[in-house]
């Protein structure tokens, strides 16, 4: 482990690295999203005025500003360098559970609730609802292409098409819900974490492709490293996990959190992992190998 950053009075929810690897954003069940410093672990801006626990958060693409979705319904955006926020947006179905920001920066995707919605990133208009969950939307991704988007509720990941909002395809393969989505660097394979197992997809066919099993608690989180070689999960169990996906090998088991991790996320350049969870802190962990 590399480092133990310390601040947050709350679970810590979500975390997110900044597109040049600077910066790592938090949000917190103690209603803040906080900016840390990735070299030395020093905060650097505490956001407050989400109006509830904070349950997800995202850098734009371009690094300029921070998305946070917070459980009272409130998406929020904040200019990453002063913290002054810049717009605020209400859910339709009063929570927020997830959020993810489109690659050319124009839209934000959230979650919470029994929909998603796509919004304009600069006036706040919503573009379209993506309605056909029947359990709660915990967790989104958007592609990296910017064509498709990806929501889990309940047993189900459905996909849909970013520009139109028509649901492509739905994919199922969790007893319970489905806590965390990741698409790989070419957009091409989602990587999702439920139960205890974390599940590879092929976006295309709608096929699962692998299926990873090691933990022993239910994961919160998943990220693909930039190699798209490589899964890295958060989990119940206490553990951070990184899994070579091609040959379903575990690759090493980080300990380190005082209880369940919520949440992980790669550096831009794969060499670090920053993970969050309910000793109130944040890990950031050499990747191995």
């Amino acid at each position: 482990m590399l480092q133990r950053i310390i601040g947050h009075e709350g679970l810590v929810e979500s975390v997110a690295w900044s597109p040049d690897g600077r910066w790592i954003v938090s949000g917190s069940d103690d209603a803040t999203v906080r900016v840390w410093d990735a070299a030395s672990g020093a905060e650097r801006l505490c956001l407050r005025g989400t109006e509830g626990p904070v349950a997800s958060v995202a850098f734009t693409a371009s690094g300029l500003r921070i998305v946070s979705g917070a459980d009272s319904g409130t998406i929020r955006v904040w200019d990453a360098e002063t913290g002054a926020g810049v717009l605020s947006l209400r859910a339709r179905d009063g929570t927020v559970e997830a959020v993810a920001c489109s690659p050319d920066v124009r839209r934000i995707l959230s979650g919470g609730g029994l929909v998603a919605q796509l919004w304009d990133a600069e006036t706040g208009a919503e573009r379209h609802t993506l309605r056909g969950h029947r359990m709660g939307v915990y967790s989104v991704a958007y592609s990296p292409k910017g064509d498709v988007v990806a929501t889990g509720g309940g047993q189900t990941i459905r996909v849909w098409d970013a520009e139109t909002g028509a649901e492509l395809r739905c994919l199922v393969g969790y007893r319970t819900g489905v806590w965390g989505l990741a698409f790989s660097p070419d957009g091409w394979r989602i990587a999702s974490g439920g139960d205890q197992t974390v599940r590879v997809w092929d976006i295309e066919s709608g096929e699962e492709r692998r299926a990873l099993h090691g933990h022993e608690g239910m994961i919160a989180g998943v990220a693909f490293l930039p190699d798209g070689k490589r899964v890295a999960s958060a989990a119940a169990d206490g553990t951070v996990r990184v899994w070579d996906v091609q040959r379903r090998a575990e690759l090493a088991c980080l300990r380190g959190h005082e209880g369940p991790v919520a949440c992980v996320a790669c550096s831009p350049d794969g060499r670090r992992l920053a993970s969050g969870g309910a000793d109130k802190t944040l890990r950031v962990w050499e990747v191995p190998g």
